[in-house]
């Protein structure tokens, strides 16, 4: 199955991942894009059927999205994703840190 993606900002085409089986999911899309353009992690994308639609989650098929080969899929760059251990430790620690010295 052929899938064409694009970006969500301008329509612009990334890539068309041939690979692709009825079976395959959500998840080994992100995969195939991050194949195509190393600085977009699976974490870190958001994978959409229409460029303003919702996100689709990572355990849908292909086959239960209705796509067919040529189909086309949007890709959204969420941006650096942090863990909330970090984003914790960063909210808390200057405080502690001015109340200890």
């Amino acid at each position: 199955m052929e899938v064409q993606i694009f970006s969500t900002t301008g329509n612009k085409p990334i890539g068309t991942l041939d690979t692709l089986r009825n079976s395959s999911t959500i998840k080994d899309v992100k995969r195939g894009v991050q194949r195509l353009k190393g600085s977009l992690y699976p974490d870190r994308q958001s994978i959409r059927l229409e460029a303003r639609g919702k996100t689709l989650k990572d355990d849908e098929t292909l086959q239960s999205l209705g796509l067919k080969s040529g189909s086309r899929l949007y890709v959204k760059d969420l941006g650096p994703q942090i863990g909330w251990v970090t984003v914790f430790l960063a909210e808390y620690a200057g405080p502690l840190f001015i109340y200890l010295w």
